[in-house]
């Protein structure tokens, strides 16, 4: 494969995207001041906020550099390149998981830091929490391989609205698995079993993913 312009390619969509991602990165750490405050409401304010600002990273990196590409007619251009479906796959799917991940991780890691360091949040909180944001990121790599697969601005608006829309019922759901439900208010960080579990899938489904997608793409011969 073309290393280097796999290069060129990774570099061009982080430095298009620069941008949304240093504003997103702000808006995620005024939703951690606000998970410090001794509001209940601002609490739960900065904590719907921080969930908001991780998932709009998501849609708008697969949307910027995937569907975009498309929708605008810069696809020929890059696929003009001296690169085959594999390179451009390989770009993308690099850059995305890099754009994604490098926020993704700093706001995670400091909720991570706001739940063990404020008394007034339970620390059974950290796992449940950590759950969710794995959650997260497997969202956005479905949403991110339909983009990919379909090149289709419609379904990947159908695939990121269903994936939205059950959010509420995942996060309903798992709260109240019985060994989750037991100890997500405890003093004490506990992996429950159900917790454990739903890492598992999820991480599974991640990885998955990511290799259905690799594989696909690789059996094409063209896309534009």
């Amino acid at each position: 494969m073309n290393t280097a312009m796999i290069r060129h390619l990774v570099l061009k969509d982080w430095y298009f995207q620069r941008g949304p991602i240093a504003a997103s990165v702000a808006l995620g750490v005024i939703a951690l001041g606000m998970l410090l405050s001794s509001s209940k409401g601002v609490f739960y304010l900065g904590s719907v906020l921080l969930l908001t600002v991780v998932i709009s990273i998501g849609i708008f990196l697969a949307f910027l550099t995937v569907v975009q590409e498309r929708t605008q007619g810069l696809l020929p251009f890059v696929m003009s390149l001296p690169i085959g479906v594999r390179e451009y796959t390989a770009a993308k799917l690099a850059a995305n998981l890099l754009l994604f991940l490098t926020p993704w991780l700093m706001l995670g890691a400091g909720a991570t830091t706001v739940i063990l360091m404020r008394e007034a949040v339970p620390d059974g909180l950290l796992p449940y929490t950590v759950v969710l944001f794995l959650h997260v990121l497997t969202g956005y790599i479905v949403v991110l391989a339909t983009a990919l697969v379909t090149g289709s601005e419609g379904w990947t608006i159908g695939v990121m609205a269903a994936i939205n829309l059950a959010l509420q019922g995942y996060v309903y759901w798992s709260a109240r698995l019985t060994d989750v439900a037991a100890t997500i208010t405890g003093p004490t960080v506990e992996w429950v079993p159900s917790l454990r579990t739903v890492a598992a899938v999820e991480l599974g489904v991640v990885a998955f993913v990511l290799v259905a997608t690799w594989q696909w793409q690789s059996r094409r011969t063209d896309f534009i």
